[in-house]
């Protein structure tokens, strides 16, 4: 029931988000004005896109790739992009992306991964993803600088939110991954003081599941440890898959012959963005992002381009994207051929394995 009155007040603010924002586009221009700018765009330019988009799941893709190798569960690069595109798809469909990792992880399991391997890998992918859009926003402050002082209250206001939300998960997650002793006592001291607001709470409940926890992330330490490189690894794929994504609107802006801003300060604009409206509990960010969008480039394409300019942008970097992975979870199903790694018992894995000895260490 809980679930079922969640799921309704997060489609109504979709849905309010989505009719504000029509509102606002239908405000400053009429249909036939909106249509002729969208048919104003060169769509050879609009199509550099697509390859842009598919480099966002194949740099997702090679860092389960080279963590799955890490771990001695290897599964071919084929099979990491339909995760891949698993993870995109209930991503942008459940709020706060909820859906996406577990999702990827029942798809491992089917191919024989076994389930620690696959939550070892969302956890690690996790760390990389957020620290490296960490450091977008540090660059995007020291490259935009003059463009976020005319964001506006509100869009200023979600920025900083946004970017405290993401360096606190980037500060707690490095603590729980490299001083586990210091982790356990936050989350107990945490979970205690819950425990007296709301007495109702479960609290031994709470406390093996924050024990379940920071085992997967004492096993990502170890990981980390025999493999010194392979965060760098995942930090510089996540970098370069948020660059593919934060590059659209200059493809859009190209598409539309301007000229005036470079491609670091628009793609440092876009990055800000989403971080914006990274961690708001909507899915896919729908609405909140098109709103953002249309405020802080409103200085970068004008009031007569900006509507236009964040239809397409969205268009490539969401709305495309998520029809191309349902498609190709769809063909997967259909299509999917057992693996050598099904022939394995799936019950964990092998004693001599990587990540048998990474349990035994936790």
């Amino acid at each position: 029931m809980k679930d079922k009155v969640k799921n309704i007040i997060c489609g109504g603010a979709v849905l309010a988000l989505l009719g504000w924002t029509v509102y606002t586009i239908f405000q400053q221009q009429t249909p036939g004005q909106l249509a002729a700018a969208l048919l104003s765009a060169d769509w050879r330019v609009l199509l550099l896109g697509l390859p842009l988009m598919a480099l966002f799941i194949c740099c997702e893709a090679k860092a389960t790739h080279t963590i799955l190798r890490s771990l001695g569960c290897p599964q071919p690069f084929r099979r990491c992009a339909y995760y891949s595109s698993v993870g995109f798809f209930f991503s942008t469909i459940t709020p706060s992306a909820t859906g996406g990792q577990p999702a990827q992880v029942v798809s491992m399991s089917r191919d024989g991964v076994p389930a620690a391997a696959g939550a070892l890998d969302m956890l690690l992918v996790t760390i990389g993803y957020n620290t490296a859009t960490m450091m977008w926003g540090v660059f995007a402050l020291l490259t935009a600088g003059g463009l976020t002082e005319r964001l506006g209250g509100q869009v200023g206001l979600l920025l900083g939110l946004g970017l405290a939300v993401f360096a606190l998960l980037d500060v707690f997650m490095f603590l729980f991954l490299f001083l586990p002793g210091p982790a356990k006592r936050l989350m107990y001291g945490c979970i205690a003081l819950a425990s007296r607001v709301v007495p109702s709470l479960d609290k031994a409940g709470l406390e093996a599941m924050a024990d379940e926890h920071l085992a997967e992330y004492r096993r990502g330490a170890g990981l980390i440890r025999r493999d010194p490189g392979l965060l760098l690894q995942v930090v510089g794929l996540s970098a370069a898959q948020l660059a593919c994504s934060y590059a659209m609107p200059y493809v859009v802006y190209r598409a539309f012959g301007l000229s005036g801003f470079g491609l670091a300060e628009v793609v440092a604009l876009q990055a800000l963005c989403s971080i914006a409206v990274g961690y708001l509990p909507l899915p896919g960010s729908a609405g909140a992002a098109e709103n953002v969008f249309l405020r802080s480039f409103l200085l970068v394409y004008g009031e007569a381009l900006v509507a236009p300019a964040m239809i397409l942008s969205r268009t490539l970097n969401c709305y495309l994207v998520l029809l191309a992975t349902g498609l190709a979870l769809a063909l997967g199903r259909v299509l999917r051929r057992p693996t050598s790694a099904q022939a394995r018992p799936m019950a964990g894995p092998e004693p001599d394995s990587p990540l048998s000895s990474l349990e035994r260490a936790s």
